[in-house]
């Protein structure tokens, strides 16, 4: 934890001030272990040099994305990130430099290390699940300008209207167990100038055969699979991504929702192989993070996010990016950039 980040800390839920006590600092003044105490008492352990703030919050609801960040990663990802989620949210990268930006619900740390390489004067992630003792101190080991909070994204102990640059949450609030109150919980955290970006999964059952895969194929077997160890998660999402290679019957899998490879970006010059090994790589992740043990997994009308992003700005002209997220078919990883 760097020194930085205790002007931005508070107590989650009554947003007092913490006091540091019994420090012990490594290189660089880095704040390796110690206690973060609110004026009522309540004290929140630095283990490891990340802040916990679990004494409250049940973190077995999101075990499953520990195992999943653990076990897959996303760093394999990047260029799915760079040219659906940054270019149909942000245009270019030259959107991070020289921002503070939080990361809510960073997972595996891949999306907190690539906004640091492209330039953010800071990145705090937060995440709840165990993934931060794992995947996450790999991944972001050797940069100086990220810290790593254990905490609930929709209790984040940081103070209302202090953060100047992004507060960014892509693929992560339908997780949460209100999409509602943690868009509020993390919108409020945005200073002026600065900007909330979220997106949710999409309920997308219009239709007599959309009502059908949704309501008789996906949610079944969401109810079945969820309940089942990750081991056999992982082996269905590994047999049906297989099938999804096959020429034909892998394109009528997906459209039934039994797998989820989704676009996967061309790479100039690379071999039909190594395409093949970062289209089955997706459609194994997609798979399993569709039909995964996590607690929670809302989908929302665009109708009932259109009604939460007036609530969260009523002035639409401080909204960016509503006509792509709200055509169909959506721009693949447009998110919506709400500003202060």
């Amino acid at each position: 934890m760097t020194p930085f980040l205790l002007q931005y800390l508070c107590e989650p839920i009554t947003k007092a001030r913490l006091q540091l006590v019994d420090a012990v600092a490594g290189p660089e003044g880095h704040i390796l272990s110690g206690e973060l105490v609110s004026p009522s008492g309540r004290r929140y352990p630095i283990i490891n040099g990340i802040p916990r703030f679990v004494d409250f919050v049940p973190t077995k609801s999101v075990e499953s994305f520990g195992d999943e960040w653990n076990y897959f990663n996303f760093t394999d990802f990047k260029i799915n990130w760079l040219e659906h989620t940054v270019v149909n949210t942000f245009g270019t990268t030259d959107a991070f430099k020289g921002k503070l930006i939080v990361d809510a619900g960073g997972g595996s740390g891949a999306q907190t290390k690539w906004f640091a390489e492209f330039g953010a004067s800071h990145v705090i992630m937060m995440d709840l699940s165990h993934s931060v003792d794992d995947v996450v101190k790999h991944n972001l080991a050797g940069l100086n300008n990220v810290d790593v909070i254990q905490c609930s994204i929709d209790a984040p102990p940081l103070f209302d209207h202090s953060i100047n640059g992004i507060v960014y949450c892509h693929n992560v609030i339908q997780h949460t167990p209100s999409v509602e109150k943690t868009a509020r919980a993390l919108n409020v955290l945005v200073a002026p100038g600065g900007e909330f970006v979220f997106n949710c999964y999409g309920l997308n059952d219009q239709g007599f055969l959309r009502w059908v895969r949704w309501h008789l194929v996906y949610r079944p077997v969401r109810a079945i699979l969820s309940r089942m160890p990750f081991a056999v998660i992982i082996a269905y999402a590994y047999f049906v991504s297989a099938l999804r290679m096959i020429p034909g019957f892998g394109d009528l899998l997906e459209k039934t929702l039994l797998c989820g490879q989704g676009d996967v970006p061309v790479v100039a010059g690379e071999s039909a192989w190594n395409r093949l090994k970062r289209r089955f790589k997706a459609a194994s992740l997609n798979t399993f993070d569709a039909y995964g043990s996590h607690k929670y997994q809302h989908h929302k009308s665009d109708e009932e996010i259109l009604e939460l992003v007036k609530e969260l700005q009523p002035n639409f002209a401080k909204v960016l990016n509503a006509d792509k997220y709200f055509s169909r078919p959506p721009k693949i990883g447009c998110a919506l950039r709400i500003f202060r």
